[in-house]
């Protein structure tokens, strides 16, 4: 299967291609938006821009489309007009490619889109495919909403076929952002107030992500659907911070402070969104995944952690 990836320098798009790489069944090529990036394997590029005029680009021989490129989300937004520019990319960028892939019969675009869709709490229920889509917060989770309208419409009036994939925070090899925060501060050795943080959150490995996408570029069943995709693995964060000092030769000291107190000093430091994170709920129904396509994740949270350190 020829496999086109886009944001190829990306965290997940870069991963993506080393792995499909492996797979003598599949061919991968690479979007670059500069034709001097280099990638690993010596996997062939191509260098557009998602935003450009798309008329002389040749996808006559792209079965599926994995859909990487995108507008990252900010913590700190600079940009006076954010939501614009999310837009622009996630939203306008994204129906730009899929038309010209419709038009030049490619089966399938898979789609990256984001468990902010849904939200940033899930309190104890957990988010699903089928909740009710209202009022989204996050600039970002409105960018990936409609781009996701957009091409679900797309779908319906083209031959090609869509599959939306909203995970929840991924991790992996040279993961950064959050993540990589958290796995800095379990490495010191220094006490954290972690220890009354009991509440649990989904995450996902890029090893359970890929074998979740390398399914999804053939089952028929996959189709125009929209997935939540989790390591099936659900741990607290006093728990995530204590498995990121054991695996890195540390025993975590962690301090139990309430979760008011946390937020009441993180607001004092201008970190009530990173508190917001760390203190609340954000857990996803998996099961459709399981029902509809036979995928259970096939790495648990410990052994993608240890892959992951390996690497």
């Amino acid at each position: 299967m020829n496999i086109l990836i886009t944001g190829s320098s990306g965290f997940v798009g870069s991963y993506l291609c080393e792995y499909f790489t492996t797979m003598p069944e599949h061919s991968v090529l690479a979007q670059t938006r500069k034709n001097t990036q280099k990638l690993c394997n010596n996997i062939k590029t191509i260098t557009f821009d998602i935003n450009d005029d798309l008329t002389s680009l040749d996808l006559s021989s792209v079965d599926v489309i994995v859909h990487c490129a995108g507008r990252a989300h900010i913590m700190k937004e600079v940009e006076s007009d954010p939501l614009s520019i999310y837009r622009k990319v996630n939203v306008e960028g994204t129906l730009n490619l899929a038309k010209k892939a419709a038009k030049a019969g490619v089966k399938r675009f898979i789609f990256m889109s984001s468990i902010k869709v849904n939200g940033e709490v899930s309190d104890q229920v957990p988010f699903t495919p089928h909740d009710n889509i209202i009022n989204i917060k996050d600039l970002y989770g409105l960018s990936k909403y409609e781009a996701e309208q957009s091409l679900l419409n797309l779908a319906q009036n083209s031959m090609m076929e869509v599959v939306i994939i909203r995970p929840a925070l991924i991790y992996g090899p040279n993961v950064k952002a959050n993540f990589k925060s958290m796995i800095n501060l379990a490495a010191k050795g220094i006490p954290l107030p972690v220890g009354c943080l009991d509440n649990k959150r989904s995450m996902v490995s890029i090893y359970n992500l890929s074998d979740f996408i390398n399914i999804c570029l053939s089952h028929p069943l996959a189709k125009n659907q929209v997935f939540l995709i989790s390591d099936q693995d659900d741990i607290t964060v006093k728990e995530l911070f204590t498995k990121l000092a054991k695996v890195q030769g540390r025993n975590l000291i962690a301090v139990p402070i309430p979760k008011v107190l946390i937020n009441f000093l993180a607001k004092l430091l201008n970190k009530s969104a990173v508190a917001s994170r760390l203190c609340s709920v954000l857990i996803v129904d998996t099961s459709k995944n399981i029902e509809l396509l036979g995928w259970r994740a096939p790495f648990s949270f410990d052994e993608s952690l240890k892959l992951m350190f390996k690497k």
